[in-house]
């Protein structure tokens, strides 16, 4: 990053690495250190939120959707704490092709209808064990 270049993204940026040859069933813990003077991890608390949506696009910049993730089809599920899970069935899963993707998630509220959460990597790998 440039010292001319001002990231104002709320986003974290992670990558998520899947198994095409499996059932998507994953829970997520979320947590962030306060802006204080001495960080303390608090967990993340979802309870303000009404839903979340996640895209997985050949780019970032692409109108080519390859997986969607959503509370409203219960692939995400928020939870009243700080966990969300990722849900996706080995026939959704086992149907895509195996790369490098990008993706975006984002929260939703009556405040925030749009507000960015994670973005990063999508992996799906290849691999078949035995």
């Amino acid at each position: 990053m440039s010292q001319n270049t001002l990231d104002i993204r709320q986003s974290a940026e992670y990558d998520i690495i899947i198994n095409k040859d499996r059932t998507l069933k994953s829970v997520f813990e979320c947590s962030y250190y306060t802006g204080t003077t001495t960080p303390v991890e608090v967990d993340y608390d979802f309870s303000s939120y009404t839903g979340a949506t996640l895209n997985v696009k050949r780019q970032p910049k692409s109108d080519v959707t390859i997986l969607d993730f959503d509370t409203d089809d219960g692939s995400i599920v928020l939870s009243s704490g700080n966990t969300f899970s990722l849900n996706k069935t080995y026939t959704e899963v086992a149907s895509l092709q195996a790369g490098e993707y990008k993706y975006d998630m984002y929260l939703k509220s009556s405040t925030y209808p749009k507000r960015a959460f994670l973005s990063g990597d999508f992996i799906i790998t290849d691999r078949i064990t035995p």
